[in-house]
């Protein structure tokens, strides 16, 4: 390893902090400032039907609900109660996993402007099947919840009950009470993305990458929809551009460019794993809890688009 190597890793590591840490410490002071004003309380009705179901404290449904806005501070939020001790660090795990499906959801703002455009009913399939493998990711989640917590926790709401306090004594109070979470995200996230930085400029992931693109030729796609999986590497709209092109070309079918998108963005997501949610996630829940939850998280994820894959292959 040269020296240019490890200056050029620490540029990089520097732009990846610059764009995600903030976000995260952020997102720990919103989410306790929102618990200090009281909201937790006020909303948890909203998400009530859910986390009935799924037997979680209504601490866990204002954090699905502050996930649409914000998934770091809908994690945070749980990290911070499970501190508290609010919440059990089975709660913490299901209701985090239980976040992803507002996270998915949103999607849509980045996906569908480019999608429809260039690819127009066939895009439109492919983000259905998108939101659709979230919402079962959802549901099974919640099935899991149900069966593995009991039901009397449902019924249990520890939020305290007292006057909210001026906005500014609230945002004063937030920072103060975020401070522990925030120097532990500091402290795990700074040598993780340094490390992940090193990988990238060592070349890692680029083998990571190749290897992969071997595995996509016994795959159940025309040989051109290996570009359109490779695209999917650097980015989505380089992605949905290309697949575009060949449609029009009429060098794949509509079942192809679907089938080509779901594979290619089941390998770029394994890539993004390793290289951004792994560490986001370790800065919040810590190394361990975070690992673990990412890893599950994925597990099932990929597991629902393999069953969209196998069924679209047969019976489309």
């Amino acid at each position: 390893m040269t020296a240019e190597t490890l200056l050029s890793a620490l540029r990089l590591a520097a732009d990846l902090l610059w764009r995600t840490l903030p976000y995260m410490i952020l997102g720990v002071i919103a989410a306790e400032l929102i618990v200090t004003l009281g909201f937790v309380s006020k909303l948890s009705f909203v998400a009530r039907p859910i986390t009935n179901f799924a037997h979680l404290k209504h601490e866990c449904g204002m954090s699905f609900l502050v996930a649409f806005g914000s998934p770091t501070a809908a994690n945070a939020m749980l990290a911070q109660n499970h501190e508290r001790g609010l919440i059990s660090k089975k709660e913490m795990f299901l209701a985090s996993l239980l976040n992803s499906f507002p996270s998915v959801l949103m999607h849509w703002r980045s996906m569908l402007p480019p999608l429809i455009p260039l690819l127009g009913t066939v895009g439109l399939i492919y983000f259905l099947l998108f939101a659709l493998a979230g919402l079962l990711k959802t549901l099974l989640i919640m099935l899991a919840s149900r069966f593995l917590l009991p039901a009397k926790a449902a019924t249990r709401l520890s939020v305290e009950t007292k006057s909210r306090p001026p906005l500014k004594a609230a945002f004063v109070q937030s920072l103060k009470s975020s401070w522990k979470v925030s120097r532990r995200m500091i402290i795990i996230t700074v040598p993780t993305m340094l490390a992940v930085s090193l990988l990238i400029e060592l070349g890692i992931f680029d083998h990571l990458t190749k290897y992969m693109g071997g595995v996509t030729t016994y795959l159940p796609i025309p040989p051109s929809g290996l570009g359109v999986i490779a695209s999917m590497f650097g980015h989505p709209v380089v992605a949905y551009t290309v697949a575009s092109n060949l449609l029009e070309a009429g060098e794949i079918s509509a079942k192809g460019i679907v089938l080509s998108l779901l594979i290619g963005g089941m390998f770029a997501n394994m890539v993004f794993l390793l290289r951004s949610s792994i560490p986001n996630y370790m800065g919040i829940f810590g190394p361990k809890n975070g690992v673990m939850i990412t890893v599950l998280s994925s597990i099932i994820w990929n597991a629902i688009i393999i069953f969209f894959i196998v069924m679209l292959a047969i019976f489309w």
